[in-house]
């Protein structure tokens, strides 16, 4: 098992770093003084840690892309799987793992070549400063034919996309593509077929049939989930977006407040250390009177 780590936001090492280079130049290295955790740095600290809907931060979460897009492929199929940071760019290194057993492949990429049954599975990825991704599921099947989509589980409105797929890349003629037994679309050519603004009407048991090298072949059956759009869900996002510009303009605002008042602290504590020195050096010494 891989042990979650959760590394302190860079933001957050600056600032404590700061506070420690502050508290150097104004007290000296022989007279430094512990440095105070005021009220508002513990609450620039929990806005940084948390978010409106009370979960922890994960901005550092990765992501796993698949190329081609199929999350269902034949034996003997490619695919690339792709490592992302949380901007959409490719992590510079990863540590990737098949059903949690780490693999030996530590770029952004991660290459299946005629894949086999056993490839099957879970992959995740993480770079060095980073927690798991979430999941990504691989399914290799072996047949002359399979249906592919872009999507299992979809929400109402939204658009997938499903494939006709033949063993080896081999040409599928004659392709008809059913949902629960009914014939939806008949292509004399292996075409994608786009199903757009889907409503639950459109869930069910979705297969194509096709044929390869003069021989009729039918795939096995991939069931397609159309979901309610959850007004809820909707409301209670757009219920806190406004959070998303206020905290980090709070937070800025909080650190310079809570900088400012620790450089001027720092300086009175200074002065008066100053001042208690100059005082002492300047009391009469009662054996020279």
């Amino acid at each position: 098992m891989i042990q979650k780590t959760f590394p302190s936001p860079f933001w957050l090492q600056v600032y404590f770093k700061a506070l420690s280079l502050q508290s150097s130049r104004h007290l000296g290295a022989t007279e430094e003084m512990p440095i105070p955790m005021g009220g508002p740095a513990l609450l620039w600290m929990a806005l940084l840690l948390c978010r409106p809907d009370g979960m922890s931060a994960d901005t550092s979460k990765p992501t796993v892309s698949l190329n081609p897009p199929w999350n269902r492929i034949l034996k003997d199929d490619n695919v690339t799987l792709i490592c992302h940071e949380n901007n959409s760019l490719e992590v510079n290194s990863a540590v990737w793992t098949h059903n949690n057993i780490r693999l030996e492949e530590t770029s952004s990429r991660l290459n299946i070549v005629k894949a086999r049954i056993q490839d099957s599975g879970e992959y995740r990825c993480q770079n060095k400063e980073s927690i798991p991704s979430e999941p990504v599921y691989l399914g290799v099947v072996a047949g002359w034919l399979l249906l592919q989509a872009s999507a299992e589980v979809v929400t109402e409105g939204e658009s997938f996309h499903i494939r006709c797929h033949g063993w080896r890349n081999q040409n599928v003629s004659k392709v008809t593509y059913y949902r629960n037994g009914v014939a939806l679309k008949y292509w004399y050519d292996s075409i994608d077929v786009s199903i757009t603004n889907v409503t639950v009407r459109d869930s069910g048991s979705y297969f194509c049939t096709g044929c390869i090298r003069r021989q009729n072949h039918t795939s096995d059956p991939l069931n397609i989930t159309v979901k309610k759009d959850s007004p809820d869900q909707n409301g209670h996002q757009s219920k806190y977006s406004w959070l998303q510009f206020l905290i980090p303009s709070l937070v800025v605002i909080l650190f310079a407040v809570d900088t400012g008042l620790l450089v001027l602290t720092q300086q009175q504590l200074a002065l008066l250390l100053k001042t208690k020195r100059t005082r002492k050096s300047k009391k009469p010494d009662p054996e020279k009177s």
